[in-house]
């Protein structure tokens, strides 16, 4: 047995766990819809039982989007979810062949053990996990995990940590397949849920219990890996964010966090367009920024360009801060300095 950050542990890492401990793993969310109603589901109001589809934060409406993704974070593979992701077997392969234009390492999630759409995807796909809905019944999926290795898929469970199923710990030892437990985590959508079936936050946001479900599952499993919330926030998040901000522009800051800081100037549009002719004629670096929502636009450039040229940009009424943000499609603002 292997610890891991965070308290993660393991005694076996697909690939498909070992790329996403490093931040290499873009997640491709390619519907919300779902034949399920699973209580713990955890995803966004924005994304479930809707059919929209994201590459990490970023909506997709071509793929364009996607490759930008991959890019943006230097992807090494690629983990294809949702909803479920076998509801849209066509869209699937669609993104599996673009994914492997760009020879990534790409595993999917599933609920369904459907033997004639795996065998469609096979040959673009290089790991598939298998999710036994509530825990019950894993035994369904026997077949398909069969199908998958001889179809030279890794395969496996992965599954919430719900409750200790000990079916599930003698399957992946008789299918020598791995087994990765997730500690169960709280999110708005299924909060109230998890409470009305007894569970408990923990001091972060997953559910108490998880270390004592995960080490009965390590006794019996010798494929096992166990995931925490703290580990995938902590470190698998921090270490993509890492990766993003290192191909943003040089006059970003990057601190340890993966977040960057820069100069941010905000104004009428009119004013703005004065600003970026400024900085070109005084040959300051720059990034325009466009907000969709309310056609505003901004500039994001170095600390010391706003510092330095503060006076002149504020006779002209335009707002200067310093900002550290999220270095994603979303660029979350998490602390702001007025100048």
């Amino acid at each position: 047995m292997k610890d891991n950050e965070a308290g993660s542990f393991y005694t076996y890492l697909p690939e498909g766990c070992r790329m996403c401990r490093e931040g290499g793993k873009l997640v491709l969310f390619v519907t919300g819809e779902c034949i399920h109603s699973c209580f713990y589901c955890p995803i966004s109001e924005e994304r479930k039982n809707k059919d929209v589809v994201y590459a990490n934060e970023r909506p997709v409406r071509s793929e364009k989007d996607i490759i930008e993704e991959i890019e943006l974070m230097e992807a090494e593979g690629a983990s294809i979810t949702g909803g479920e992701p076998l509801l849209k077997p066509e869209r699937v392969l669609e993104y599996l062949k673009l994914l492997k234009d760009y020879d990534l390492h790409v595993h999917l999630y599933t609920s369904l053990p459907d033997g004639k759409k795996i065998e469609k995807i096979a040959p673009y796909l290089d790991e598939i996990r298998f999710h036994p809905v509530n825990l019950e019944k894993p035994e369904r999926f026997t077949s398909a995990i069969r199908l998958s290795k001889d179809l030279g898929l890794e395969a496996g469970f992965e599954i919430p940590a719900l409750k200790f199923q000990p079916k599930i710990a003698e399957l992946a030892n008789e299918l020598d397949c791995f087994l990765n437990l997730n500690e169960l985590e709280f999110s708005q959508t299924n909060y109230e849920n998890l409470v009305r079936h007894g569970y408990e936050v923990d001091d972060f946001y997953g559910a108490k219990g998880g270390r004592e479900i995960a080490e009965k599952y390590a006794s019996l499993t010798r494929k096992f890996h166990y995931c925490t919330a703290r580990f995938k926030d902590s470190v698998q998040l921090r270490k993509r964010l890492l990766r993003m901000a290192y191909n943003h522009p040089e006059f970003y800051l990057i601190t340890e966090d993966g977040t960057i800081m820069c100069g941010l100037i905000e104004g009428e549009r009119e004013k703005i367009q004065k600003a970026i002719e400024f900085l070109n004629m005084v040959g300051e670096h720059y990034r325009l920024v466009e907000n969709s929502k309310n056609e505003s636009l901004s500039i994001e450039t170095s600390i010391e360009a706003v510092k330095r040229w503060r006076n002149r940009f504020k006779d002209e009424s335009l707002r200067l801060s310093i900002i550290e943000r999220y270095p994603t499609y979303k660029r979350i603002i998490v602390e702001v300095e007025p100048l």
